[in-house]
């Protein structure tokens, strides 16, 4: 892997990361296309190079993010169902669906084929709920949502931005509500990979 192929998916990643069409999936794709070799270090540089797009979240909601104090149980709870998945499955996902395009393909075509289909039927009826409004119960929902991307290919934000509208949040609030809610999911799968892949690196 060089310093060319690192800043190419790294603008993959940027393009990709906050549209809802797997920026994971598109990054195992254009390894297989430029045909870098398959290693740990490559799958953890997947994981751990959406941490940079994450924190442009960081920077763009500073304010929110310190004096929302609220919004952030919400937060919390909806990242703990995509967390324990993540930290039993670390290994299987690791080993057979990071690189795997064949995985990406699939979710890619099943993942865009379900958008479509359920795109009419999200809009909310009645009142629209804001992201503190919402209750422990729907901000675990839109959490199992998460957990679905776990599979690449499948877009985490696309996951849930369709849970929270599920929920009956508006599309712009289902939209903060994922944008929040990565911060800690890449944040802890950054630190957790670094932590069991650190050997691997030179």
């Amino acid at each position: 892997m060089t310093l060319f192929h690192s800043i190419l998916l790294s603008i993959i990643e940027g393009v990709t990361e906050f549209l809802p069409i797997s920026s994971t999936g598109h990054m195992i794709l254009a390894v297989r296309a430029i045909r870098i070799p398959e290693t740990e270090f490559l799958k953890s540089f997947e994981i751990i190079i959406q941490l940079g797009s994450i924190l442009a979240i960081v920077f763009l909601y500073a304010k929110r993010i310190v004096t929302d104090k609220t919004s952030w149980l919400k937060i919390f709870v909806a990242f703990l169902p995509s967390g324990i998945v993540g930290f039993i499955l670390y290994k299987i996902i690791k080993q057979y669906l990071l690189g795997n395009p064949l995985v990406v393909v699939i979710s890619l075509f099943v993942g865009g084929i379900v958008l479509i289909l359920i795109e009419g039927y999200l809009k909310p009826k009645g009142k629209e709920v804001k992201i503190s409004e919402l209750t422990i119960p729907q901000a675990i929902l839109i959490g199992l949502f998460q957990t679905i991307s776990i599979i690449p290919g499948v877009s985490r934000s696309g996951a849930t931005i369709i849970g929270g509208m599920l929920t009956g949040l508006s599309r712009k609030e289902a939209v903060e509500f994922s944008f929040l809610l990565a911060i800690p999911t890449m944040a802890v799968a950054t630190g957790y990979d670094l932590i069991k892949s650190s050997p691997n690196f030179s």
